[in-house]
Order: C-alpha cells, then structure tokens, then sequence
C-alpha cells in the first residue's frame, strides 16, 4: 500500500452479523473489502488464485473462522499486507497469539484499523484506545487558509488561564507554524517540554524530532493540565490523512481518535464557505472520534452577514455538531493584538470578538 492508499480488505469472519459491521463499516469509510470468507479453506483459495491483489491485503479474521489456527495465520506471513485478529465474543481464543477485543462502536473499528495501517509493526491495541483522562483537550483546525485558526487557539487558552484552568497551548501545525511569529517568540520548547507564558498557560510545540513520542508526550500534557489546546492548521485531506504513515499526519490522527473536541474554523466569505464544504464532504465519509464544532470566523456586517450565517449552519447542520459559532470580523481589533504580539484581552478586553471567545471557554469548561 502506498502511503496514501486506503486500504483493500478481506474478511475472515464466520458470525454474520460481526462480519456486517466490520465490513459495512470499512465500506462505508470508502474501503474496498474484496472477499468475504467463511472459512479457512475459501479464504486460502481466494488468496492462491489472486496473489497480485492479495500482497496488498489487509486481511481481517475471528477465532471463529472453521479451520484456522494460529499456524495457517502465520502462513500468511508474506502472502498478505497486514492481518488483525479479533476475538468473537463466545468463541474460544484458542492457540492464537495476538487478538483485539471486538470493538463494538464504528469509531472504535475505524480507529483500530486506521492504526495498523499507519504503523503495521504496532502489533497491540494500546495506541487506539481512547484514554480515560479528567483534563480536556480541544483541536483547532482550519477549513482553507487564512481563516484566524491560531488566533483563536492562542485567545482561547488565554481566556482559558482567566478562568484559572491550567492551559497548555501547542503549536503542532507542521506546514505553517504561526503561534511563534505571533507572540515573538523563538525555540518555544528550548529547554523543557512547556515554557510558562502566562500564570496558569504554557506553550509547546510538536516537531518532526518529538512527533514519534506523541503518546507519552500527550500523555504526560493531559496529566499536568486542566485543558489542552493544540493548533493543528490545514484540515483539508483528513481522510487521506487518517491513514498516511508520514510523521506530518501524526497529530491530526490523534486529534481525531482522542480529543474531546475538533474545532474546524472557516471564513465566511464565499472562498472560505467553500473550502468549509469540502471539509465537511470528506467528514460526512469519515468517522472520527472527536466531538465536531464549527466556527465562522470574519462574518460581515448586516445583512451580508446574516447570509452568511444562514449559509454556514446549512452546510454544517448535517453533521451534527456539539457547537456552532460565528466570529464578526473585526479588522482592528485583530490587528492592535498582532502589533502588540499579544492577546485580545491585553490590547482590547471590550472588544465583541474578545467577549465571544471568553464566552466560548466558559462554554467548554462548564
């Protein structure tokens, strides 16, 4: 499988009902599950008559597939891209090494899939469970370009510290990183994990060096702090994204199976709508595990304004979101604080655009 590639499935299930929801939900991602077998002997026939298609296989198998063990599995070591196993509820494990628990939510599958199909040699279940944590953890993405994603990262965990929640805020968007020109600042993480900019707000950032320790550095973060906040940037191409090994999708996958929140920031003119639509066509085909909110930022005034209001909650209704936002634009208000290097609250506190972002960290910490 290239880097990019979704993978192309086979099942080895015999329960007929666990093998509809493994391959109806891979389908519905837009996986292509090529055979369905119901026991050992169809399966290996499958795989002998196309040996072309089958080296790039992800095949999926129970203990209850008549006539495997964990011998023939083992034979398919070379013949095959990648094999998981489950264990079928009421089935006996048998001999078998290694085996997932079913998982019983689509998003749990998907997630556990996506995982061996970007890291194939992670052979345990750890790294797509989603952790029981006190601290929340908030993802900022960007439908398009210049839509005000890290302003709005960098306000809201400002306001966040106002309320006395111990923030950290992260830099981890990898193809623009913007949080450092704006607060004038150099090598954030020099010397420590977090360097403390405010009385209960530090900054870090993920690097291509840090990214293979994601896990124990998030981990470590969702340990120490009230709320993390991460600015991810560019969420166009997530499904791609979801299953690509390169290290610059690394936070965006793990924003997705374990955030609380996935926040996608658009412009409001007609460009940004755009761009907000074809993210949301890509997330209608994707599940994630992350809660989605949505926030139109620098809607014009009057009754353009409300245009496009009405506009965005048509397009974003669909997906269910947990909040939806519109931001006025406020081209001075924003531009005092980028002059100043600093945050709304420090050059104008009385600002609309101010108070909507101190209304929305009231909002996710209540």
């Amino acid at each position: 499988m290239s880097e990019l590639e979704m993978p192309t499935v086979i099942t080895a299930i015999a329960n007929p009902e666990v093998e509809g929801f493994v391959a109806g939900t891979l389908f519905a991602q837009g996986w292509n599950v090529v055979f369905r077998a119901i026991d050992w002997i169809s399966l290996q026939s499958y795989l002998q008559a196309n040996a072309e298609i089958s080296q790039n296989v992800l095949l999926i198998f129970g203990t209850d597939l008549p006539g495997s063990d964990q011998k023939s599995i083992d034979s398919l070591i070379g013949v095959v891209r990648q094999v998981i196993g489950f264990s079928i509820p009421n089935v006996s494990n048998g001999d078998f090494d290694i085996l997932h628990p079913l998982p019983t939510v689509s998003t749990d599958l998907i997630s556990l899939v996506r995982g061996f199909v970007r890291a194939p040699l992670v052979r345990t279940g750890a790294v797509t469970q989603r952790k029981t944590r006190s601290s929340k953890v908030f993802a900022i993405g960007s439908a398009g370009s210049y839509t005000g994603c890290t302003f709005i990262a960098l306000n809201l965990a400002m306001e966040l510290n106002l309320l006395e929640k111990s923030t950290l805020l992260i830099e981890a968007n990898f193809r623009a990183p913007s949080l450092s020109p704006l607060l004038s600042m150099r090598k954030i993480t020099e010397n420590s994990q977090w360097k403390k900019i405010a009385p209960n707000l530090s900054l870090s950032e993920i690097t291509q060096d840090t990214s293979d320790d994601l896990d124990q550095f998030m981990s470590k973060a969702t340990d120490e702090f009230d709320c993390v906040v991460l600015d991810i940037g560019s969420v166009s191409g997530l499904s791609n994204r979801l299953t690509d090994r390169r290290w610059t999708s690394t936070v965006t996958t793990w924003c997705c199976d374990q955030a609380d929140e996935l926040m996608i920031t658009s412009r409001a003119d007609h460009l940004g709508h755009h761009r907000l639509v074809q993210v949301i066509d890509l997330l209608q085909q994707t599940s994630i595990r992350a809660q989605l909110s949505f926030t139109q930022n620098m809607r014009s005034p009057g009754k353009r304004g409300d245009a496009e209001i009405a506009r965005f909650l048509t397009a974003t209704t669909a997906l269910k979101p947990i909040r939806v936002r519109s931001l006025k634009q406020e081209v001075r208000s924003v531009q005092a604080a980028e002059d100043e290097n600093a945050t709304m609250v420090e050059t104008n506190e009385r600002s609309h655009l101010r108070k909507a972002i101190a209304e929305l960290a009231h909002e996710i910490t209540s």
